[in-house]
């Protein structure tokens, strides 16, 4: 994992395990790469933070994404990591 809070309020995002590896994708959001190469937008990652809550929209989410826990833990990865370089 990598994070970086840069000086304008931008910052970048690394995050890798065996299946899958997630990173920012400038202003537009995350973008997830999987072993056989296949790449997916993800959009804002904060939109996942409570994805969980909304039952529909998580299943609706897991018929499409077999990865969306491991995009939840790295949504909650980036949130702490911007928590704790604000304070």
């Amino acid at each position: 994992m990598e994070f970086n809070n840069n000086d304008d309020g931008t910052y970048y995002f690394l995050y890798v395990t065996e299946e899958v590896r997630i990173e920012t994708n400038g202003i537009d959001g995350l973008q997830m790469e999987t072993r056989d190469s296949r790449v997916w937008d993800l959009g804002e990652p904060f939109q996942y933070l409570t994805i969980s809550e909304r039952k529909e929209e998580y299943f609706n989410e897991s018929l499409i994404n077999p990865y969306i826990d491991t995009v939840r833990k790295a949504a909650e990865i980036i949130f702490y990591s911007l928590y704790e370089s604000a304070v």
